[in-house]
């Protein structure tokens, strides 16, 4: 016993003595390769089962599946802690090259401690006072920074130049869940208590009241540029990585173009056969109401075939473990029947479902107040490598509809993330890993999956070591080329009192709606 123990122990200083020479440091005490070895394994089913934008890894970025795995495998057997294990599948993940993928553990999260009254009731809705990157200083560049209430979250410059007077509006997030000023101010007037209880509908009422309020400060901004006489508008969205389906609403009163949202592609999996069902249950609920106007009813006669449709085929499985063998499987993860980005329809009026239970499934801006075309000027988006997954598609949804002119760099190229009841991760049964995976896609107008980031109708030569400072000079240089023609109000016109919209849902809204991105 004690000889074969001095053995093993000789052998281990010896692994450790050659891997010192081989200048490898020695594996730490209690690494095995094994439990990782699984979870590589686990997580190869899971993008089978979920991922809808595998297929596209393999076309686009010519990546072969089986090798990228026998990599990872590789490298796995060669770490020599948990630590480098863990960022050998998270390098396995990101060759995938879809920016909603993504592979966290427990014990990285940051603990948050316990509050009670309005902070318990918005925390607990998932609302955060985020971090938001500060955009592109123009007043650094000749422009002028407009001072108000609502600055300090949605900063507004002007600037003259030789093609006219441009407004620029920074838009730093569309995670409207990280502007958590508006939740306390809606816990407010919604006439809540401030002890923290909740009644059942109190979701609902807050992410409606905190959404209205986040829109018309928004709109408030639009109004204050446009009392400037300014010719143009730029929003800025540099480094805003992406957020809700607040983005639509937010595009929708920047220009007079009825904007068509873009095509959604679902995936066959359990969350998308729960969300179509419940939005097939809403709108048969509507049906059932013996005085719904034609009007109404022919709309949801149609959504009521279409989701049935779009249900059924979710309910066909489809295996695709052939692609980690470097085959073509005999299915697809995404259906034939494809839905809109915001919904069963690519478009309607503000407010014109409000009466529905079915609103959201017809139309997900219904959720919101707005008003459409509170700007119908020139439009430019200006957008970076930082711009991300809403952010793209918010600019997509603008220049596919004519309704903008993209000014930047290229996008990071993220797409669509979870449209049917948000981000679940799956856990890796091993390691405890949280393993997110995307749940949709959404198409372009010339057919393209929006996950290959945007490209710009006008570069600009930014550089990798260029400081907000430069990069806001190298723009000003960009825009002082384009002519805007006669400004859209005069100077000093005095500021209108738009609230942002009066429409109102008349169903509950869900405290945390889908990301979209």
């Amino acid at each position: 016993m004690l000889r074969t123990l001095a053995v093993a122990l000789l052998c281990a200083f010896a692994a450790a003595a050659g891997a010192e020479e081989a200048g490898q440091p020695p594996a730490e005490t209690g690494y095995s390769a094994a439990p990782w070895i699984a979870d590589l394994a686990q997580a190869e089913r899971v993008l089978a089962d979920q991922a809808p934008n595998l297929e596209w890894s393999i076309k686009e970025r010519g990546l072969d599946l089986p090798e990228l795995a026998r990599q990872a495998e590789d490298g796995l057997y060669a770490a020599r802690s948990d630590g480098e294990a863990r960022e050998v599948l998270r390098n396995f993940l990101n060759q995938l090259g879809d920016g909603h993928i993504s592979l966290d553990w427990p014990d990285e999260r940051q603990v948050e401690e316990q509050v009670w009254g309005t902070a318990s009731i918005c925390k607990s809705l998932g609302y955060r006072d985020e971090e938001r990157a500060p955009g592109l200083p123009f007043d650094k560049a000749g422009g002028r920074a407009i001072a108000t209430p609502d600055s300090e979250i949605f900063p507004i410059h002007v600037l003259d130049l030789p093609g006219g007077r441009l407004g620029v509006l920074r838009i730093p997030s569309f995670h409207e869940w990280g502007y958590y000023r508006y939740c306390p101010q809606a816990v407010a007037i919604v006439g809540l208590p401030d002890d923290g209880e909740c009644a059942e509908d109190c979701g609902g009422q807050i992410g409606r009241k905190s959404a209205e309020l986040l829109t018309e400060a928004v709109a408030r901004q639009i109004e204050v540029l446009k009392g400037q006489g300014i010719s143009a508008l730029a929003v800025d969205i540099t480094q805003n990585g992406g957020g809700s389906l607040w983005l639509d609403p937010v595009a929708r009163m920047l220009t007079g173009v009825k904007l068509k949202a873009p095509q959604l592609a679902l995936t066959r999996t359990p969350a998308w056969r729960a969300a179509l069902q419940t939005n097939l249950n809403a709108v048969e609920a509507d049906l059932a109401n013996p005085i719904l106007g034609l009007g109404y009813r022919t709309v949801l006669t149609e959504a009521q075939a279409k989701l049935k449709q779009a249900l059924a085929e979710a309910n066909i499985s489809c295996d695709r473990m052939a692609l980690w063998q470097g085959k073509t499987p005999g299915c697809s993860l995404i259906p034939p029947t494809r839905l809109f980005a915001t919904g069963v329809l690519d478009y309607a009026e503000p407010g014109a479902f409000t009466l529905l239970r079915s609103a959201s499934a017809l139309f997900y801006s219904a959720l919101y107040s707005y008003d459409e075309g509170l700007w119908q000027g020139p439009l430019y988006v200006m957008l970076d490598e930082g711009s991300a997954s809403a952010a793209e598609h918010f600019a997509t949804l603008l220049k596919d509809n004519g309704a903008a002119t993209l000014i930047g760099e290229p996008t990071f190229g993220a797409g669509c993330g979870w449209m049917a009841s948000g981000d679940m991760p799956v856990t890796l049964a091993r390691t405890g890993g949280q393993l997110h995976v995307p749940d949709c896609v959404w198409y372009r107008k010339d057919g393209t999956n929006e996950v290959a980031g945007v490209e710009p109708d006008i570069l600009i030569p930014w550089r990798y070591y260029d400081n907000g400072v430069q990069k806001a000079r190298r723009a000003v240089t960009a825009l002082s080329q384009l002519k805007f023609g006669a400004p859209t109000a005069p100077a000093g016109a005095p500021t209108a009192d738009v609230g942002g919209g009066k429409t109102t849902p008349a169903q509950p809204a869900p405290a945390a709606p889908p990301k979209g991105g």
